[in-house]
């Protein structure tokens, strides 16, 4: 199937009749909704991609000449269509309605266009791949990240359709998680816990149709033998605010099938919209070596990690690739070009993006999760090597965090590991969210190590467990302790005195504090 087949399989989705494409924008529907899709601007190569397909050698010769071509397309998926394409020095556009306009032309194979055909600005890197994989640019997210399964009866449509509109209004601002389980009503996470939305049960057969809908061949193959499967997925429009995305896991169980949902902020938020200190924008301005964010599952690291990428992208120029299981902020490049690659759609892991990351000219690399020894190995060489790497791990302190990386390589190279953590480790973020004192709120609790000589000094010798004074006394170098940001929450009336003395880890400096201030 060629590359562009998936985004004019869109056109009767959105009920236009037809899609203009031009470089540097996003692609606009022709009549319908008449808006454009919600994904990034289009780059130049995807475009050069899409045009060699809808074009024969001999009418990408005429463009090339003339600045302009009109033909016929068929899609064996979509139809057939008539195609504008029009190139001036500076811009190329792709205009295809639905129908051929009376012009005869027959079927053929895509035409991939030669390297000399194109202009010098807009020559393919060595990487370049073929119109069959396309190149993994932000813009493909949308299209590509959950293709559709079989095609449903409609009654099974009908079922899909009415329980993902259920999802997208279940999931407001509050809302953390949603869980759907055969048998079921809908469970729901918030700051006030985590309950059943109503009585009324789920049964199986929504929930088989609504899982159909979102999965496609090798995601539906992936859950058969694993028992699980990661995948994102855009919810139906319900408000004007746009459409809602979400990181979901299906899941086979005693009962039938279980999908968890977390819903994605629509646009990557800034540290004050996360309750973040500031000072925390000063991580953004690192140019080489590894950042952690860590703390254990549901603590925001991701959206902490977003929040540092979008500081990144609104003030320094760089190329930014980010590694992602699935994808979940989708990024506009400001000062940044940031390419985003899905493990399992562009990538076939971690590991392996990392690998040809090393190769992508970036100046950060954003890793979704360090989960296995390659994947941490590669991390630690590319931080070595100049690259500023982003990245969380499962981990309750910065401690735990650095024993846990040299934990992963056998005894005999441990030593060798915690010198390469040693020199490239910059920084150390640990997170905890905890419930406020206003209903259905939460807020980050934070520590915050920075390695400085003597932090440096002592992950090189292995003693860890000192790493907590050096963070009491570091206050200089930008340091937080978890019992300073407690009682920062704390002074600001965010969270309670019970709360924050239950999730101390030095209570008894914490409840000073506390004297010493009247509180």
């Amino acid at each position: 199937m060629a590359a562009i087949d998936s985004l004019l399989s869109l056109i009767d989705a959105q009920q236009a009749s037809g899609i203009v494409l031009r470089a540097r924008e996003a692609p606009v529907m022709i009549g319908g909704k008449g808006r454009g899709l919600t994904m990034p601007a289009m780059s130049p190569i995807t475009l050069e991609t899409f045009v060699s397909e809808v074009l024969s050698q001999e009418e990408l010769t005429s463009l090339n000449a003339s600045g302009a071509c009109d033909t016929v397309y068929r899609s064996e998926q979509a139809g057939t269509f008539s195609v504008e394409a029009r190139r001036s020095a500076d811009n190329l556009s792709l205009k295809l309605r639905r129908g051929a306009a009376g012009v005869a032309k027959p079927a053929a194979a895509p035409a991939q266009v030669p390297a000399a055909a194109l202009p010098p600005t807009l020559m393919p890197p060595p990487t370049f791949m073929p119109p069959s994989a396309p190149t993994p640019t932000t813009e493909s997210i949308v299209v590509t990240a959950t293709p559709p399964g079989p095609s449903p009866d409609p009654a099974q449509a009908a079922l899909a359709s009415r329980l993902a509109a259920t999802l997208a209004r279940a999931a407001t601002r509050e809302v953390s998680d949603l869980v759907l389980s055969t048998g079921q009503p809908l469970w729901i996470r918030t700051a006030a816990g985590f309950s059943a939305s109503s009585a009324n049960a789920i049964g199986e057969l929504e929930i088989q149709a609504f899982v159909d809908s979102i999965l496609d061949g090798k995601r539906r193959k992936i859950l058969e033998s694993a028992g699980s499967v990661d995948l994102p997925w855009v919810a139906p429009e319900v408000d004007d605010e746009g459409a809602q995305r979400f990181r979901i896991n299906v899941f086979t169980q005693t009962h039938g099938l279980a999908v968890a949902l977390r819903p994605i902020n629509r646009r990557a938020p800034s540290l004050a919209e996360l309750g973040l200190p500031e000072s925390l924008g000063a991580l953004a301005n690192v140019t080489g070596g590894m950042v952690l964010v860590v703390g254990p599952t549901g603590a925001g690291k991701s959206t902490t990690l977003a929040a540092l990428l979008e500081r990144v992208n609104r003030t320094r120029p760089g190329h930014v690739i980010t590694l992602e299981d699935p994808i979940e902020f989708v990024y506009q490049p400001r000062r940044t070009l940031i390419h985003q690659r899905e493990v399992g759609t562009h990538v076939e892991s971690f590991a392996a993006g990392l690998r040809a990351a090393l190769r992508e000219a970036p100046d950060i690399i954003l890793v979704g999760e360090m989960r296995d020894r390659e994947t941490a190995a590669l991390a630690l060489t590319a931080a070595e090597t100049g690259h500023l790497v982003l990245s969380t791990l499962h981990s309750g302190s910065a401690a735990m965090a650095i024993d846990r990386i040299a934990d992963i390589f056998p005894e005999h190279q441990q030593g060798q590991v915690q010198q390469q953590i040693a020199g490239s480790l910059r920084a150390v973020l640990t997170q905890q969210l905890l419930p406020g004192i206003a209903p259905a709120t939460r807020h980050p609790a934070i520590e915050l190590l920075t390695v400085n000589y003597a932090v440096a000094a002592l992950i090189r010798e292995g003693k860890t467990h000192q790493l907590t004074t050096q963070i009491q006394t570091g206050r200089d170098d930008g340091m937080i302790t978890f019992e300073s940001s407690l009682f920062e929450l704390l002074r600001a009336g965010r969270i309670s005195r019970d709360t924050a003395l239950g999730a101390a880890r030095d209570s008894v400096e914490l409840q000073r504090r506390l004297r010493e201030a009247r509180l």
